[in-house]
C-alpha cells in the first residue's frame, strides 16, 4: 500500500526548516587522553522542523488531511524535504505534541510540526559518496555545470541520429 501523499501545493517554508542529527555516535571518556569516538548503529531518522504558511482554503484542506487521512501523523504519509539533495519526497511521521497551528494578524494561518524522516543520503552507496566527493574536489563548484553537460551529452546529443 502507498502512503498518502501531502495535498498539492503545501510546501515547508525556508525560513524555519531546520533538521537535527540522526544519532548513532558514541563518544567515551578515556583518564588521561582524548576522548575515544565509536559509531553504534548507522542510518537512523532525522527529526525536521516543518513550517506551512496556509490561506484559509489551504487550512481546511490541510485540517481534514490531518485529521482523517494521516490520523494526526500516526499514519506515514510522503511529503517534500530537502535533506541534502533538493526537495524529493520522504515518507514522514509527525512526532506526537510537536503540532501547533496560529492564525497571524491577516488572513494567513501558520501550522508548525516536526517531522521524522529517513535522510535520502542513504539511498547512496559509499563508492557513491566518495565518487562524489572525487569529482566536487576536482572540479569544485563547477561540479554541477560539469554533471548538467555530461547528462546532456548522454542523453540528448548522442542520441541526434536516433530515429
Amino acid at each position: 500500500m502507498t502512503n498518502p501523499v501531502m495535498p498539492n501545493g503545501f510546501t515547508p517554508t525556508v525560513s524555519s526548516y531546520s533538521l537535527d542529527d540522526p544519532g548513532g555516535v558514541l563518544r567515551t571518556e578515556v583518564a588521561g587522553g582524548a576522548a575515544r569516538f565509536g559509531l553504534d548503529w548507522d542510518r537512523g531518522p532525522q527529526r525536521y522542523q516543518v513550517t506551512l504558511i496556509l490561506d484559509a482554503l489551504k487550512f481546511s484542506v490541510w485540517t481534514a488531511f490531518y485529521h482523517h487521512i494521516i490520523k494526526k501523523g500516526a499514519i506515514t504519509f510522503d511529503m517534500r524535504l530537502d535533506s541534502g539533495f533538493g526537495p524529493e519526497l520522504h515518507a514522514v511521521n509527525i512526532m506526537p505534541g510537536s503540532y501547533s497551528a496560529a492564525r497571524t494578524g491577516g488572513t494567513a494561518i501558520v501550522v508548525s510540526f516536526v517531522v521524522e524522516a529517513e535522510n535520502k543520503v542513504y539511498e547512496m552507496t559509499a563508492a557513491d559518496a566518495a565518487g562524489m566527493l572525487d569529482v566536487y574536489n576536482t572540479y569544485g563548484a563547477g561540479s554541477n555545470a560539469l554533471l548538467q553537460r555530461l547528462a546532456t551529452f548522454a542523453l540528448v546529443d548522442t542520441n541526434v541520429l536516433d530515429f
